[in-house]
């Protein structure tokens, strides 16, 4: 049987995000999990004016957490009911990550046999629940119960439970204005990647399908326009919509090949996520395509181009984004050369339309660099 759409988040939209949380919180005690740059724009003291003083506050939430830094933020953190979390994917995952061990009696044992090792947390899991306010427009954690958590050793796991999906998501489209422009692009590009990375994916459903050529069409349509008007309210909202139906489509399938090549970017370049899983795309679009082209059909409907011309359409796009100029600031081509089969994440590249190893990601990877950045 194909996996089921499931998606238990509640999604608020059409009020300021303050009076959206206030609503939610009502009279239960609270814990505030954020970024540094949200402490310094003044939305905690909007989001306190509206909705009170939480029990406690993590300000710090950094980009990427590791699972030190999830030990060190559930240490000392009192009993509270639920747990509001304000910011970009990192942010929204470390919250999982935090109440998840929160969850365990802060007994990080079980929380890395998890995440290591892949084994289930305990029926009895049970954590606090997670309003979400997204102020990217990318990962699509507001509505997935996956959380990415790094180790300290550069490894990139996966966090999951059912019991994660955030019971409730804010979506206040003025919070991403203040987005800088390679936040912008980098966050649209990964909800672009996951929206394709769940068409060519083995787990695919045909309303897995449809949430990815939605999503796929509002990017194409609005990630440049975004560029010129970055203030606009309308064009961060259909951009918010867009990470959210990519949210949804790649939180039923999970990503595939273009993901198990980002991980060693953003290990050991330190290449925002967005950049280092979006960058393959064409290279991985004619890959797949070569055994499987009709499969590819919901994204050529998205880019409004013929299934054969969807690596060129994507190519000419990244080129029109400039995309070359940033990956260029972290990597050149001969970085491939050292990377071997760690390019393949079993789990990850299992999901792929096709039958892929290390030598074949280092090939698409190092053709993809040479293509945006060949300097």
């Amino acid at each position: 049987m194909s996996r089921p759409f499931h998606c238990p988040t509640r999604i608020h939209s059409g009020s300021s995000f303050e009076t959206a949380v206030a609503g939610l919180l009502a009279d239960r005690k609270w814990l505030l999990v954020t970024s540094e740059g949200w402490s310094t724009r003044g939305a905690i003291e909007v989001l306190t004016a509206a909705a009170g003083q939480p029990v406690a506050t993590i300000a710090s939430v950094p980009a990427n957490p590791r699972i030190s830094d999830i030990e060190k933020f559930s240490a000392g953190m009192p009993s509270v009911d639920v747990a509001v979390a304000l910011g970009g994917g990192s942010v929204i995952d470390a919250t999982k990550g935090i109440v998840a061990l929160t969850a365990l009696g802060k007994d990080i044992t079980p929380l890395l046999a998890h995440l290591k090792n892949g084994l289930e947390l305990s029926n009895t899991f049970a954590p606090i629940p997670v309003i979400a306010v997204p102020t990217t427009s990318g990962t699509g954690s507001e509505v997935t119960r996956w959380g990415t958590i790094w180790g300290d050793e550069n490894e990139k796991f996966s966090l999951h439970n059912p019991a994660l999906y955030p019971s409730d998501a804010v979506i206040d489209p003025a919070l991403c204005t203040s987005m800088p422009h390679d936040v912008t692009l980098s966050s649209g590009l990964d909800a672009l990647s996951h929206a394709m990375e769940a068409v060519w994916n083995q787990n695919n459903t045909p309303l897995s399908d449809h949430f990815a050529n939605v999503a796929i069409s509002i990017l194409r349509e609005n990630l440049e326009l975004v560029q010129s008007d970055p203030q606009s309210v309308e064009i961060r909202r259909r951009l918010q919509m867009a990470a959210l139906f990519s949210g949804y489509a790649m939180g039923t399938t999970q990503t595939a090949l273009a993901h198990s090549i980002s991980y060693p970017f953003t290990a050991q370049f330190g290449m925002p996520h967005g950049f280092a899983c979006s960058f393959t795309l064409p290279e991985v679009a004619r890959y797949n395509s070569a055994v499987h082209p009709e499969r590819l059909a919901p994204i050529a409907a998205g880019l409004s181009c013929a299934i054969s011309d969807i690596p060129g359409a994507l190519e000419s796009w990244f080129d029109e984004l400039n995309l070359g100029h940033y990956l260029a600031g972290y990597v050149s081509p001969d970085v491939t050369d050292q990377f071997g089969d760690s390019l393949i994440t079993p789990a990850r590249a299992a999901n792929n339309l096709r039958d892929v190893n290390g030598r074949i990601a280092q090939s698409l990877a190092r053709r993809s660099l040479e293509r945006f950045c060949p300097n």
